[in-house]
């Protein structure tokens, strides 16, 4: 069996983003109970989750289980990346008090804010894009926060394989 270097990445992209997702799942459960969960807890959050109330807008969702030692190093890949955004948000201040655009140094400095809201709070992209241009006072797409979101995956990865 052959791989073609696409379907590779492809690959190796769907397992970071999953990898996310039961981080972002493991982040909720620690948070609402303040420590490590059992292995029987573990079980139980890879059933599948309903997001909503309403029958209408349910959406169900199964996360992969990820042990506390993986979730662990995706955290320190995300701390890693938060203090990589902090240190360029303030060039990212200069940049819009002076009305220049440059998209490279924005991306950067989203990849933390969009990859904790998309996969620890579970938000959606058009939430996102919203959010972030009433804070910016920039207009920012769906389209530019999945971009942004699939850099920041890309950063985590290469953490993790380091």
């Amino acid at each position: 069996m052959f791989i073609e270097g696409n379907e590779l990445s492809d690959i190796i992209d769907r397992d970071i983003k999953v990898k996310l997702a039961a981080w972002g799942a493991w982040t909720r459960d620690i948070g609402n109970t303040g420590s490590c969960s059992s292995p029987a807890q573990a079980l139980i959050n890879c059933a599948p989750v309903c997001d909503s109330d309403h029958k209408r807008y349910a959406r169900y969702e199964a996360f992969e289980h990820i042990s506390d030692e993986e979730a662990l190093q995706v955290e320190g890949a995300m701390a890693t990346l938060k203090r990589y955004s902090a240190r360029l948000d303030v060039a990212l201040g200069h940049m819009l008090e002076h009305e220049l655009d440059d998209d490279n140094l924005l991306i950067c400095v989203l990849m933390y804010p969009v990859l904790r809201s998309h996969f620890r709070y579970d938000e959606s992209f058009s939430h996102i894009s919203r959010e972030l241009t009433k804070e910016l006072g920039r207009k920012i797409t769906d389209v530019k926060v999945k971009a942004i979101m699939e850099r920041g995956a890309g950063f985590i990865e290469a953490l993790l394989m380091s």
